[in-house]
């Protein structure tokens, strides 16, 4: 395994000094006797973050033993039905903690804890730190059983944290795992970093699949011009599992000539969403392919990179460059990726468009078809910071003409922008581009301008709609549209672009309901999931003659009723595999979801707790007295998030 020296653990953890805690210098016991193999490594891409743990692999099975990996002290017990689902938290002498997620239950004692906590108002949901109680737990003791609650299939999600609660790899420990597998690479990726930038010609993201030879990678040569950014869509695995892990360390060489290092050992929770920033978003969001940048982009502070690593891409003068991508394990299993970069002088010649069919939703209840708006043709645009790329074949026919408008209301000037060139748009508080030849009137789209650290608003164009960005909303200047397509009294789709690029923090959208829409109760908005093909929820609130929900992404959102209640059925008893018997149900809700705090569940007339498992669609009947009968009477209690309720009874025998 890795030696790592003391110098650099201070150096990545500064608390140690005051906390006297080293990870390379502490000893960790396993967690559990499932297995000694993994289902996902640290610094692996979720939907929004960095993994911040190891995922040990129980096999698809529930129930094995959970134990203390040192001893501590009980610090926090947390029960959901997302996010960690089940999870405890010790607290060890030196000051750093370990977490212990996705259980099926704890043991005996912290469970009548949970239980004592729960039963108090019959809650699904609590997280509560328990220091006061001063709970002992030695190394080794059984703490829980490994299970499947919150997100994901049965897996042990194990997670190591300083004294300053950051997550750190836990492989920088005694702890190892057996692996003399190379990473493979998949997929190289070039971006434009400025809008005079050329890959193969085009002013587009540009991937390539490599030849193999063992280790040995080859993606051959990539004509260039300008600024670019190189990624890999990489992957790493390990012995007698087939699960793909994320690589630990990244090195982009020219010659002897150091440009890019990464590795990754711990990071802050504050900065996990920069992932985005660290990943190509574009293709992230478009394929659910990570590919990781090579480079520090803009608003990127994570402490991954090294010396030498460099900012916004790289400029490489005229001719031809070889460069050497460099991938290891946390074991020291080694990859090399040659790549020749032919750089030639910049142009802006004629480029060569590439039309992107637009997909989205379908079906009845309301569903519209996807947009029927500007943003149509804006998913085959290149969105940067500064500039705009119209790329789309279909937006050719006309120019366009611009208006800038400055943060004191004044038009800078109007002018004439063809669908060859680019669009700059640093100088604008306000930039409206419009295009004639569509239809009577062309068509109009406003472009206003978010700053990091202040607050803004988009306003709709053409739909009673706003967005309001708040301070630490956008991780960089970005230039924000918000069109609309009414469809029907309740069926409203509302576009907010660029999709293209991550946020940082939420924006709030705001919906104007007009008369008819403020008396229908079953209103609310939903985010659309272009790759996935769904609509999702989103807290929607009410308030007079508005809705207000919070967004996390830019994209599709919709407003729609929800006026159908729960689906409950499929009743039975079953037996968990920790020993405990329980009521389960089946439930379904296919547009808001189900209302986890609302629910109610009773069997023989004894209330028990309502554990809702949204994954698997069920909800369990909890009760630490419940044992089989010859009978039961289930009834269930269920609302969705916009109220509509239903109440079902069952008999078994």
């Amino acid at each position: 395994m890795r030696t790592t020296s003391l110098l650099w653990i201070l150096l990545i953890f500064p608390s140690a000094v005051s906390a006297q805690f080293t990870p390379d210098t502490t000893d960790y016991l396993w967690p559990t006797n499932a297995s000694p193999y993994l289902s996902g490594t640290f610094g692996e891409t979720r939907s929004r973050h960095f993994h911040a743990a190891l995922d040990i692999k129980t096999w698809g099975r529930r129930g094995y033993d959970v134990y203390a990996t040192r001893d501590g002290q009980l610090h926090r017990i947390a029960i959901g039905p997302g996010g960690y689902g089940k999870a405890i938290y010790l607290k060890h002498d030196d000051g750093s903690y370990s977490v212990y997620a996705h259980l099926l239950s704890f043991e005996k004692n912290i469970q009548q804890l949970a239980d004592s906590l729960r039963f108090r108002d019959y809650s699904n949901k609590i997280d509560i730190v328990v220091d006061s109680l001063e709970i002992q737990i030695n190394r080794g003791d059984r703490i829980a059983y490994s299970g499947a609650t919150g997100i994901g299939p049965p897996h042990l999600h194990f997670e190591l944290r300083t004294p300053s609660e950051k997550p750190f790899n836990p492989l920088l420990t005694n702890l190892s795992i057996p692996d003399n597998i190379p990473p493979r690479f998949s997929g190289l990726a070039i971006e434009p970093l400025s809008p005079t930038s050329r890959i193969e010609g085009r002013n587009q993201i540009y991937t390539r699949r490599p030849t193999r030879d063992s280790t040995f990678y080859d993606f051959g040569t990539v004509v260039t011009s300008g600024r670019v950014g190189l990624a890999v869509d990489i992957y790493d695995r390990a012995n007698r599992v087939h699960n793909a892990y994320a690589v630990y360390d990244l090195k982009l060489m020219r010659d002897e000539e150091l440009l890019f290092h990464s590795r990754v050992d711990s990071f802050s929770y504050d900065d996990t969403g920069q992932m985005f920033l660290d990943r190509i978003y574009p293709l992230l969001q478009r394929t659910g392919k990570a590919y990781q940048r090579l480079y520090v982009a803009d608003g990127n502070t994570l402490p991954f990179y090294r010396a030498g690593s460099q900012k916004r891409g790289i400029n490489l003068p005229e001719g031809l460059h070889e460069l050497r991508i460099i991938a290891e394990d946390y074991n020291g299993n080694q990859s090399v990726a040659h790549v020749k970069i032919d750089v030639q002088p910049r142009t802006m010649a004629e480029h060569e468009y590439q039309t992107n069919e637009p997909g989205g939703p379908h079906g009845g209840n309301g569903t519209p078809r996807y947009p029927k708006t500007l943003t149509a043709a804006q998913d085959s645009w290149q969105w940067h910071k500064n500039w705009i790329n119209i790329n789309s074949a279909a937006d050719r026919s006309q120019p366009y003409t611009l208006i800038s408008i400055d943060r004191n209301g004044r038009s800078v000037y109007p002018r004439k922008a063809t669908p060859d060139s680019f669009i700059a748009i640093d100088e604008s508080d306000l930039l409206t581009i419009h295009q004639p030849g569509y239809g009577r009137q062309g068509r109009t789209l406003h472009l206003y301008r978010m700053f990091p650290g202040q607050q803004g608003r988009a306003f709709g164009d053409g739909i009673r709609a706003y967005a309001t960005f708040l301070p630490n909303t956008v991780y960089d200047t970005l230039s924000v549209s918000l069109t609309g397509h009414i469809h029907s009294a309740d069926s409203v789709e509302i576009n907010i672009q660029p999709d293209t690029q991550p946020l940082k923090g939420s924006f709030e959208l705001t919906y104007i309901l007009d008369e008819a829409q403020q008396q229908d109760t079953t209103l609310a908005l939903y985010e659309y999931d272009k790759r996935k093909g769904r609509l999702n929820y989103v807290a929607t609130r009410r308030g007079g003659p508005v809705l207000k929900a919070k967004g996390d992404k830019l994209g599709t959102y919709y407003l729609l009723p929800d006026t159908a209640a729960p689906e409950i059925h499929s009743p039975r008893i079953l037996r968990r595999a920790d020993g405990t018997w329980m009521g389960m149900v089946r439930a379904e809700d296919t547009r808001s979801g189900i209302d986890y705090r609302t629910t109610e569940f009773y069997i023989n007339g004894v209330r028990g707790i309502a554990e809702f498992e949204p994954e698997d669609e069920r909800i369990l009947y909890y009760h630490p007295d419940f044992k089989p009968a010859s009978s039961y009477i289930m009834r269930v209690v269920a609302t969705d998030r916009v109220g509509n309720r239903v109440v079902k009874e069952f008999v078994l025998d």
